[in-house]
């Protein structure tokens, strides 16, 4: 059974990204699903102290909700984020939350990473009020590419926009058909 990771960064309880959410953890076939709500867990920014440079295992120092997570990345099959757009660009949290993965990142490695498990997908869904959805999405896949360093070599990116109401993006049958497209990509 796969080990599928969704990170929510949104801070709105009943918002489009919990809506994604949802709609992921019941089509995700096979699969135990963790969802990981940023707004109810303790994350601190990464305080570039460098502890995790000294251990072959991803891990960090501090003793918050992000580094009980860190090894439920490495040995996941697929993480997913989900991220409101503020201001033409991922929110903080999420932000906050990739740099966090700093501790798989090892410059001395010929993959750039001590990640234990490789071949994982991800993913990277954004909501968004208005704006143009394809620079957005461009935005998630280079965001996407982040995860390389958790072993993630499988990447895709979408933007829901014009959803500026809670639960919206439920009216989005087109955008609603991408997030399922994404599930069974997921799944497989």
């Amino acid at each position: 059974m796969k080990k599928i990771i969704i990170v929510n960064a949104s801070p709105r309880k009943g918002g489009n990204c919990d809506v994604v959410a949802d709609k992921l953890s019941s089509e995700l076939k096979d699969a135990e699903v963790e969802v990981f709500a940023l707004r109810d867990k303790k994350v601190g920014p990464c305080l570039a102290c460098n502890a995790c440079k000294s251990r072959k295992t991803p891990a960090c120092v501090q003793k918050d909700d992000m580094g009980a997570l860190i090894p439920r990345i490495d040995s996941c099959d697929a993480i997913v984020l989900l991220s409101p757009i503020y201001f033409g660009s991922l929110n903080g949290p999420a932000k906050t939350f990739i740099d966090r993965i700093y501790c798989f990142f090892d410059p001395t490695s010929p993959t750039m990473s001590i990640a234990s498990k490789r071949g994982k997908k991800c993913a990277v869904i954004c909501c968004c009020g208005a704006g143009p959805t394809d620079v957005y999405t461009k935005g998630a896949e280079a965001q996407a590419g982040s995860f390389a360093v958790t072993g993630a070599d499988k990447f895709k990116a979408y933007t829901i926009g014009g959803v500026n109401e809670p639960g919206s993006c439920k009216g989005k049958a087109d955008d609603m058909k991408a997030v399922s497209e994404i599930a069974d990509w997921l799944s497989k």
